[in-house]
């Protein structure tokens, strides 16, 4: 990784850290105990330091097991509307809204003590504790303590008379572009010949579009984006239609594609999506056939005497024949399973066509397994950032606690 990268990847890291020692500072403070805000520092600066624990708290979302951002954004909102009495998200809380800033203002500019260090443990052990006296698990824990503070800032930016929207909106512009930083554009793998034309069009004289964080990469461009929002709700509705689990990330996924698409275009989100059925539904049926169209092409290799396009009998790289189908898009947990009976559709027809036999040493799902390209973002394990060389998970929803993720060669 590029020294520049590795400073980004290194920063986006802390910030998440600092964003958890904030969470953890408000859960130290309940609302109904703190008694003012401090006074303010000025319109202008109380705007960016609100601007900057959001995008903290952002990149925590990325990086903590359990935590799903538009999930806490929404549970913080439920808080905000509530009656305001002495629970979290109530005006009280905008003195531990404060508080928090503070930490975060302190940890963020520190130093992390190496590259992937694991969350400060006093800090974890602070959650388990919480999280005991409840009943409920330290992911459950940091998620419900991040929405309180999520909900108390919105009141602590009540206070001090700042536009919530506005610093939200500046947070995460900040995380898009850190992130960016830190682990460069989605390589969508098209070639130029083979990019599929666009449906949606920007107005006129409509802005840059702007980059968007997915589980799958930084989009910078408009048209990748609507390429992988048909894939990622194709996986959706492909596993829907048969009774499959969804992955919480495709969601995730599909919804800030589809906001993003919508931004840009000046439509509503349905509108984007609507406009994109068709394309989705042929990749649905794309996805239907592919395990036929692997083992036919695997069949004409075979028989032609071609070299295969995936190692056969021992580990080896499946890019070629993955590109040969058109699978191109980022690894992640949800097509994973697709792309092993590819592999194995193809290796199995190959070898019958070949008159070689299937040989008991043949590991089709290792190769596939193994050799994917990884995702741009980090899925670090339960309690940690990721480390600069972190593998994508071997699981997509929900992540599990610490258990060891292979690392994958890159194309």
């Amino acid at each position: 990784m590029p020294q520049d990268r590795m400073a980004s990847f290194r920063a986006s890291n802390q910030r998440a850290v600092a964003a958890l020692e904030a969470v953890a500072a408000y859960a130290h403070t309940p609302p109904w105990q703190a008694s003012s805000v401090p006074a303010g520092t000025g319109p202008e600066q109380d705007h960016d330091r609100l601007s900057r624990v959001l995008c903290g708290i952002r990149h925590l979302a990325d990086q903590f097991y359990g935590l799903r951002f538009h999930q806490i954004r929404a549970t913080a909102d439920e808080l905000y509307r509530r009656p305001r009495t002495a629970v979290p998200g109530s005006p009280a809380g905008a003195a531990a809204a404060a508080a928090a800033i503070d930490i975060y203002e302190l940890v963020a500019p520190a130093q992390m003590r190496r590259p992937g260090s694991i969350w400060p443990l006093d800090t974890l052990a602070e959650f388990d504790g919480y999280a005991s006296s409840r009943g409920i698990s330290r992911e459950e824990a940091v998620a419900r303590l991040t929405a309180g503070l999520l909900a108390s800032l919105r009141q602590y930016a009540d206070h001090q008379g700042l536009d919530f929207g506005s610093a939200m909106a500046a947070g995460l512009r900040a995380h898009a572009q850190q992130c960016l930083s830190a682990y460069g554009p989605i390589d969508t793998g098209i070639v130029p010949d083979r990019r599929p034309a666009a449906v949606l069009s920007p107005p006129t004289e409509a802005p840059p579009f702007e980059p968007v964080v997915t589980h799958q990469g930084v989009v910078t461009a408009l048209g990748d984006a609507e390429w992988l929002l048909i894939r990622t709700a194709a996986r959706i509705g492909h596993a829907e239609q048969h009774g499959y689990l969804t992955s919480d990330r495709d969601l995730d996924d599909r919804r800030a594609l589809a906001g993003a698409l919508a931004g840009a275009c000046s439509l509503p989100e349905a509108d984007v999506l609507s406009q994109l059925t068709s394309k989705i539904a042929a990749r649905v049926t794309e996805i239907e056939r592919g395990p036929a169209e692997a083992a036919r092409l695997g069949r004409e290799h075979g028989r032609a005497g071609t070299g295969p396009y995936c190692d056969l009998d021992i580990d080896g790289d499946a890019t070629a024949l993955l590109s040969a189908l058109g699978e191109t898009e980022q690894m992640t947990d949800a097509n994973h399973g697709y792309r092993v009976s590819l592999v194995i559709a193809y290796a199995d027809a190959y070898k019958q066509a070949s008159h070689n036999g299937p040989s008991a040493a043949d590991s089709p799902a290792r190769i596939a397994a193994r050799y994917f390209p990884p995702q741009h973002l980090p899925s670090p394990q339960a309690g940690a950032p990721a480390s600069p060389d972190a593998a994508s998970p071997a699981r997509i929803t929900p992540r599990p606690g610490a258990e060891h993720r292979p690392r994958r060669r890159t194309r």
